[in-house]
């Protein structure tokens, strides 16, 4: 067995109630959690900077899809000369080598516009739940063969109807007011989705902020005068990975909506993260009224978290070695990630237990989040708690997938591990 021992200045700040107070009672405890899993409809790029586009298949979950949707800046600040001459339109996109499928296959890329303009739908959450666009064009495909590791500029021509259109835009803009031209250009491309054709399963990571739409053109004089016109992303903030399950039979079938959650005890006392596309473990303290009673008050000097990964649902030699906790509320609602008291934030560990091999687990130390919640005096809400969110430096495709055992596995319960006071509550 591991054990934990430690105490740092932060966890002994006390207020006037329990220096007065006469009576204190010393408690150590192990608090049962509970793990959870919800998923994202929609997931930005500007949180991990990676499009995600494809399908794979993952155990306990079937078969996950997603497409990236893009706005893009319009072209109103260009003009047309008057004996210029169109060239071609290209898609220009960076893959940044992480993949998972067939390498020996090529890959089928589907570009296409929307016939309305992408709009975010933003609630008191990070979340953007977004429609599911029907009406949408093809301006282009192309394949190619993904290499892992690699990091190829990838540009390809795209149709020369949509040029053309682009052209058309150009040439009647000088005559447009701003917001005329802005939703003029909308009606042209409201938004670019990137989707997966084809049978070979493939899950393909391209940099969010690659993509680029190029219109050539040329002038003929005693050279060849080119000319380019770039349509970039209006911001990685408007662009984001629309994510859904294809063929599963799981219980992680009914997450359709941000706001449902699948208790481990509905998905065999496990839950699941993948948080590249959008599904995350949620931690709650159900037990943690226990603490602040009518009657007493409770100071914890130290609370740990200790939560267990489920063996053979990763690659040992790619585990992360940390995570970081954000708050949730009961709508599936992000918050912010938990700060110590020096307003560092806190991070979770990675220990092997030398005796045990088979023991492998994270730990936190969540002391001035938990004393915060008991000393707030509001009355704690148990569907509130903890998200698990894996740092933004790791490469997603490496790290995206885990189980972790719940409070309720047979064997290395996930646990919140408590040292603490209880002091009479002085009145004055």
């Amino acid at each position: 067995m591991v054990i934990f021992a430690s105490c740092s200045d932060e966890d002994f700040n006390m207020t006037s109630t329990f220096v007065n107070s006469q009576s204190r009672a010393t408690y150590t405890d192990q608090i049962p959690i509970e793990l959870s899993t919800f998923r994202l409809d929609s997931v930005l790029t500007s949180a991990q900077n990676v499009m995600w586009v494809g399908r794979c298949e993952k155990p306990s979950l079937g078969h996950v899809c997603s497409q990236s949707l893009s706005r893009m800046s319009d072209l109103s600040s260009y003009g047309w000369a008057q004996k210029e001459k169109y060239d071609s339109v290209t898609i220009v996109l960076r893959h940044t080598g992480d993949y998972q499928g067939d390498t020996m296959k090529a890959i089928t890329i589907d570009v296409q516009r929307l016939g309305e303009p992408l709009q975010f739908a933003v609630n008191e959450s990070y979340f953007y739940n977004v429609r599911n666009f029907k009406d949408s064009t093809s301006i282009g495909h192309f394949s190619f063969v993904p290499r892992p590791h690699s990091r190829p500029r990838l540009r390809y021509r795209l149709d020369d109807s949509f040029g053309e259109e682009l052209v058309a835009f150009i040439k009647e803009v000088n005559h447009l007011s701003s917001d005329v031209a802005s939703k003029r250009f909308e009606s042209i491309m409201g938004g670019v989705r990137v989707t997966y054709l084809g049978e070979p399963e493939a899950l393909l990571a391209f940099r969010a902020d690659s993509m680029k739409i190029t219109l050539h053109s040329h002038i003929d004089r005693v050279e060849n005068w080119k000319i380019s016109r770039t349509i970039s992303l209006k911001s990685t903030s408007m662009q984001f990975n629309r994510i859904w399950a294809e063929d599963t039979e799981s219980p992680f079938d009914k997450l359709t909506k941000r706001n449902i959650r699948v208790t481990e005890q509905e998905s065999n006392s496990h839950s699941m993260m993948f948080e590249g596309l959008g599904y995350y473990t949620c931690i709650n303290f159900s037990s943690l009224k226990q603490l602040a009673d009518e009657n007493f008050f409770s100071h914890v000097v130290k609370a740990m978290i200790r939560i267990y990964p489920e063996r053979d649902t990763y690659d040992k030699h790619e585990i992360p070695t940390t995570f970081y906790l954000t708050e949730i509320n009961r709508y599936n609602a992000l918050g912010d990630v938990i700060y110590n008291s020096s307003g560092g934030r806190v991070s979770a560990t990675l220990v092997n237990n030398i005796i045990d091999e088979d023991e492998v687990f994270y730990y936190a130390d969540i002391t001035y989040y938990i004393n915060t919640l008991l000393a707030s005096g509001d009355e704690i809400d148990e569907d509130d708690g903890l998200v698990i969110t894996w740092g933004s430096a790791m490469s997603p495709i490496n790290y995206n997938y885990m189980m972790f055992n719940g409070h309720y596995a047979t064997k290395y319960k996930s646990i919140l591990e408590v040292y603490y006071y209880t002091y009479d509550r002085v009145l004055r």
